[in-house]
């Protein structure tokens, strides 16, 4: 049997200190959400990343240390390039753990895009992480591949799918392989994240797309969200 339900976005967070996210459609939204309803009950919150993310105030560089008062949020990088604040190594986020009661780790990129195919270095996911979210974009349906999906040459090299196809339902699971959105991912410790439901027409294709995306993967539930609206619903089984 099949249950949806509207979920606080810290309660797949109850459990753990490391948090990763991959994928694309909103992670860095999506991890600014957590982190903001995680200081206001009082958590100290590192927000940081394997790869790289915009130097957003207040920000810290990993070799300068500063204090972090409880029920705040710091971000966090080995160094600025730029406007970005460039990735830790995973022994950098095991210390930055001792400081802080939640580390999330933004572990992808994806230039702004609703869906992504990882090139082989990507993810970094550090192992010692407590569960990863592979989050995507609902606004990628219907598109096209080569307009919706970064990295859509290696998708099309892997899968077939060619850059000028409409991403249908079918085309939108097959991202979710071992070699896709899946790529090092642990299924006991991942939960997808569907974003942007309130850019779709018809709203019931996410329910179904849920279901569909857990039958295949095994991944143990799916969250379907609209961060923009600050909206969360479970999608289980029993």
């Amino acid at each position: 049997m099949w249950y949806i339900r509207r979920i606080d976005p810290l309660q797949p967070l109850q459990h753990g200190k490391y948090f990763s996210f991959t994928g694309a459609g909103g992670k860095s939204s999506l991890i600014e959400c957590i982190a903001r309803r995680a200081a206001m009950r009082g958590k100290t919150v590192a927000i940081t990343t394997t790869t790289k993310i915009y130097a957003k105030e207040p920000y810290l560089l990993f070799d300068r240390p500063g204090p972090v008062p409880p029920g705040s949020v710091i971000r966090v990088g080995k160094t600025l390039e730029g406007e970005k604040l460039t990735g830790l190594t995973f022994n950098d986020l095991q210390s930055l753990g001792d400081t802080v009661d939640l580390v999330l780790i933004e572990a992808d990129g994806a230039k702004h895009c609703p869906l992504k195919y990882p090139a082989p270095h990507e993810p970094l996911i550090p192992p010692f992480s407590d569960m990863v979210f592979v989050v995507a974009g609902l606004d990628g349906l219907h598109g096209r591949v080569d307009d919706r999906v970064f990295r859509w040459e290696i998708f099309r090299k892997e899968a077939g799918i060619p850059g000028d196809a409409n991403i249908t339902e079918d085309v939108f699971l097959r991202l979710f392989s071992e070699k896709g959105l899946l790529k090092c991912v642990d299924r006991h410790k991942c939960t997808v994240v569907l974003n942007k439901y309130d850019m779709l027409k018809d709203r019931r294709e996410t329910g179904s797309l849920a279901k569909k995306i857990m039958e295949l993967t095994g991944c143990r539930g799916t969250i379907v969200s609209s961060v923009l609206h600050d909206v969360f619903y479970m999608v289980t089984r029993s």
